[in-house]
Protein backbone atom coordinates (compact mmCIF):
# COMPACT_ATOMS: atom_id res chain seq x y z
CA UNK A 1 0.00 0.00 0.00
CA UNK A 2 2.81 2.25 0.94
CA UNK A 3 4.62 1.50 -2.54
CA UNK A 4 1.32 2.23 -4.03
CA UNK A 5 0.98 6.01 -2.47
CA UNK A 6 4.54 6.66 -3.07
CA UNK A 7 4.59 6.08 -7.17
CA UNK A 8 1.13 7.92 -6.79
CA UNK A 9 3.27 11.07 -5.99
CA UNK A 10 6.08 10.39 -8.06
CA UNK A 11 2.99 10.98 -10.79
CA UNK A 12 1.86 13.94 -9.19
CA UNK A 13 5.11 15.79 -9.40
CA UNK A 14 5.60 14.67 -12.83
CA UNK A 15 2.92 16.09 -13.99
CA UNK A 16 3.35 19.52 -11.38
CA UNK A 17 6.55 19.30 -13.41
CA UNK A 18 5.44 19.48 -17.01
CA UNK A 19 5.45 22.71 -18.85
CA UNK A 20 2.64 23.96 -20.71
CA UNK A 21 2.75 26.78 -24.02
CA UNK A 22 -0.43 25.62 -25.84
CA UNK A 23 -3.10 28.27 -24.69
CA UNK A 24 -5.68 27.59 -27.05
CA UNK A 25 -6.68 25.55 -30.02
CA UNK A 26 -9.24 25.36 -32.50
CA UNK A 27 -10.08 22.63 -35.08
CA UNK A 28 -11.34 25.19 -37.72
CA UNK A 29 -12.41 21.99 -40.50
CA UNK A 30 -13.49 20.14 -37.81
CA UNK A 31 -12.02 17.25 -39.42
CA UNK A 32 -9.13 14.78 -38.63
CA UNK A 33 -7.09 13.86 -42.14
CA UNK A 34 -4.10 11.74 -43.03
CA UNK A 35 -1.09 13.81 -44.72
CA UNK A 36 1.48 12.05 -47.22
CA UNK A 37 3.52 14.39 -46.43
CA UNK A 38 3.95 17.63 -44.05
CA UNK A 39 6.12 20.82 -44.62
CA UNK A 40 7.16 22.61 -41.67
CA UNK A 41 7.50 26.57 -41.86
CA UNK A 42 8.94 28.83 -38.93
CA UNK A 43 8.20 32.02 -40.27
CA UNK A 44 11.31 33.88 -38.82
CA UNK A 45 13.92 36.97 -39.89
CA UNK A 46 16.85 34.65 -38.15
CA UNK A 47 17.99 31.74 -40.52
CA UNK A 48 19.51 29.89 -37.08
CA UNK A 49 16.23 29.88 -35.53
CA UNK A 50 14.17 28.89 -38.62
CA UNK A 51 16.44 26.05 -39.20
CA UNK A 52 16.21 24.94 -35.24
CA UNK A 53 12.70 25.34 -34.84
CA UNK A 54 11.85 23.38 -37.76
CA UNK A 55 14.22 20.58 -37.12
CA UNK A 56 12.98 20.12 -33.91
CA UNK A 57 9.17 19.90 -35.11
CA UNK A 58 9.71 17.29 -37.60
CA UNK A 59 11.35 15.36 -35.34
CA UNK A 60 8.74 15.35 -32.69
CA UNK A 61 6.19 14.84 -35.75
CA UNK A 62 8.24 11.90 -36.83
CA UNK A 63 8.54 10.49 -33.44
CA UNK A 64 4.41 9.93 -33.52
CA UNK A 65 4.77 8.56 -37.21
CA UNK A 66 4.07 11.75 -38.86
CA UNK A 67 6.52 12.01 -42.22
CA UNK A 68 7.51 15.53 -42.40
CA UNK A 69 10.14 17.92 -43.77
CA UNK A 70 11.86 20.96 -42.71
CA UNK A 71 11.22 24.00 -44.96
CA UNK A 72 15.27 25.00 -44.70
CA UNK A 73 15.57 21.96 -47.19
CA UNK A 74 13.09 23.16 -49.68
CA UNK A 75 12.09 26.52 -50.30
CA UNK A 76 15.22 28.19 -51.35
CA UNK A 77 14.71 31.49 -49.33
CA UNK A 78 17.07 32.18 -46.02
CA UNK A 79 15.12 34.38 -44.51
CA UNK A 80 10.98 35.42 -44.45
CA UNK A 81 11.55 39.21 -44.37
CA UNK A 82 9.41 40.25 -47.94
CA UNK A 83 6.24 39.22 -48.31
CA UNK A 84 5.34 36.83 -51.17
CA UNK A 85 2.89 37.78 -53.92
CA UNK A 86 -0.18 35.89 -55.07
CA UNK A 87 1.75 34.79 -57.92
CA UNK A 88 4.77 33.48 -55.83
CA UNK A 89 2.29 31.36 -53.30
CA UNK A 90 0.60 30.00 -56.37
CA UNK A 91 3.77 29.08 -57.69
CA UNK A 92 5.15 27.69 -54.20
CA UNK A 93 1.68 25.86 -54.02
CA UNK A 94 1.96 24.09 -57.28
CA UNK A 95 5.52 22.89 -56.56
CA UNK A 96 5.15 21.70 -53.15
CA UNK A 97 1.95 19.44 -54.62
CA UNK A 98 4.44 18.56 -57.65
CA UNK A 99 6.80 17.48 -54.44
CA UNK A 100 4.34 15.32 -52.29
CA UNK A 101 3.58 17.45 -49.93
CA UNK A 102 -0.29 18.16 -48.89
CA UNK A 103 0.29 19.52 -45.45
CA UNK A 104 1.72 22.68 -44.38
CA UNK A 105 2.34 23.54 -40.40
CA UNK A 106 3.38 27.47 -39.87
CA UNK A 107 4.46 29.09 -36.83
CA UNK A 108 4.23 32.44 -36.17
CA UNK A 109 5.57 34.89 -33.75
CA UNK A 110 2.63 36.66 -33.22
CA UNK A 111 3.95 39.21 -30.01
CA UNK A 112 6.56 39.62 -27.28
CA UNK A 113 5.90 41.68 -24.36
CA UNK A 114 6.76 42.32 -20.99
CA UNK A 115 4.75 40.95 -18.17
CA UNK A 116 3.99 41.63 -14.40
CA UNK A 117 2.73 38.71 -12.44
CA UNK A 118 1.23 39.11 -8.78
CA UNK A 119 1.87 35.94 -6.61
CA UNK A 120 -0.42 35.89 -3.91
CA UNK A 121 1.47 35.08 -0.44
CA UNK A 122 0.87 32.03 1.43
CA UNK A 123 0.43 30.52 5.22
CA UNK A 124 3.91 29.56 5.60
CA UNK A 125 3.78 28.48 9.70
CA UNK A 126 1.25 27.18 12.43
CA UNK A 127 1.16 27.54 15.79
CA UNK A 128 -0.96 28.19 19.42
CA UNK A 129 -0.47 30.85 21.95
CA UNK A 130 -1.48 29.82 25.56
CA UNK A 131 -3.19 32.89 26.53
CA UNK A 132 -4.58 31.63 29.81
CA UNK A 133 -4.04 28.48 31.56
CA UNK A 134 -6.51 28.65 33.69
CA UNK A 135 -8.06 25.42 35.60
CA UNK A 136 -10.08 23.81 32.81
CA UNK A 137 -6.80 22.40 30.81
CA UNK A 138 -3.43 23.63 29.98
CA UNK A 139 -4.01 24.97 26.43
CA UNK A 140 -7.67 25.60 26.44
CA UNK A 141 -7.21 29.05 26.18
CA UNK A 142 -4.89 28.97 23.74
CA UNK A 143 -5.34 30.83 20.05
CA UNK A 144 -4.40 30.12 16.98
CA UNK A 145 -1.09 32.14 15.09
CA UNK A 146 -0.33 32.10 11.60
CA UNK A 147 2.87 33.10 9.71
CA UNK A 148 2.15 34.23 6.30
CA UNK A 149 4.51 35.23 3.57
CA UNK A 150 4.20 38.35 1.56
CA UNK A 151 2.79 38.76 -2.55
CA UNK A 152 5.57 38.38 -4.41
CA UNK A 153 6.42 40.40 -8.26
CA UNK A 154 7.08 38.39 -10.82
CA UNK A 155 8.74 39.94 -14.60
CA UNK A 156 9.68 39.04 -17.53
CA UNK A 157 8.98 38.35 -21.26
CA UNK A 158 6.24 36.29 -22.70
CA UNK A 159 6.23 35.31 -26.12
CA UNK A 160 3.03 34.29 -27.86
CA UNK A 161 3.33 31.85 -30.56
CA UNK A 162 1.01 30.70 -33.47
CA UNK A 163 0.87 27.18 -35.42
CA UNK A 164 -1.42 26.87 -38.17
CA UNK A 165 -2.00 23.68 -40.34
CA UNK A 166 -3.15 24.12 -43.76
CA UNK A 167 -4.24 21.47 -46.43
CA UNK A 168 -3.44 21.95 -49.78
CA UNK A 169 -5.75 19.43 -51.20
CA UNK A 170 -8.32 22.26 -50.62
CA UNK A 171 -8.77 23.37 -54.53
CA UNK A 172 -11.22 26.26 -53.09
CA UNK A 173 -11.85 28.63 -50.29
CA UNK A 174 -10.27 28.68 -46.98
CA UNK A 175 -7.48 25.68 -46.36
CA UNK A 176 -6.88 26.44 -42.68
CA UNK A 177 -7.42 23.03 -40.65
CA UNK A 178 -6.12 23.63 -37.09
CA UNK A 179 -4.97 26.92 -35.20
CA UNK A 180 -2.97 27.06 -31.57
CA UNK A 181 -1.39 29.51 -29.76
CA UNK A 182 1.29 29.20 -27.59
CA UNK A 183 2.35 31.34 -24.33
CA UNK A 184 5.98 31.13 -23.39
CA UNK A 185 7.69 32.95 -20.79
CA UNK A 186 11.17 33.29 -19.85
CA UNK A 187 13.09 30.86 -22.13
CA UNK A 188 15.56 30.07 -20.26
CA UNK A 189 17.21 27.34 -22.27
CA UNK A 190 16.10 28.18 -25.78
CA UNK A 191 16.51 24.36 -26.77
CA UNK A 192 14.64 23.00 -24.26
CA UNK A 193 11.82 25.42 -24.63
CA UNK A 194 11.91 24.81 -28.48
CA UNK A 195 11.87 21.15 -27.85
CA UNK A 196 9.06 20.96 -25.14
CA UNK A 197 6.69 23.47 -27.98
CA UNK A 198 7.77 21.09 -30.45
CA UNK A 199 6.34 17.92 -28.47
CA UNK A 200 3.31 19.82 -27.60
CA UNK A 201 2.47 21.23 -30.67
CA UNK A 202 2.88 17.98 -32.30
CA UNK A 203 0.37 16.11 -29.88
CA UNK A 204 -1.71 19.03 -30.46
CA UNK A 205 -2.28 18.40 -33.52
CA UNK A 206 -2.13 14.69 -33.59
CA UNK A 207 -5.32 14.77 -30.81
CA UNK A 208 -7.10 17.25 -32.87
CA UNK A 209 -6.57 17.71 -36.60
CA UNK A 210 -3.74 14.78 -37.89
CA UNK A 211 -4.87 11.17 -38.43
CA UNK A 212 -2.15 8.38 -38.53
Amino acid sequence: MKKLFLLFLAGLVLQSCKSSYLNQSTNVSGQKKQYDKILVVSRTSDITTRISSEKSIVSALSQNGINAEASSNVIETKTFITKPTVDELNEMVTRLIEQGYNGVIITNLIDSSEYTDVIPGNSVGYGAMPVRYGRFGRYYGAYPISTWEPDRISTGVQYILESCLYDLRTKSGDNLQWVGRFKIKDPSNLSKTTDNYSRELSEALIENSISK
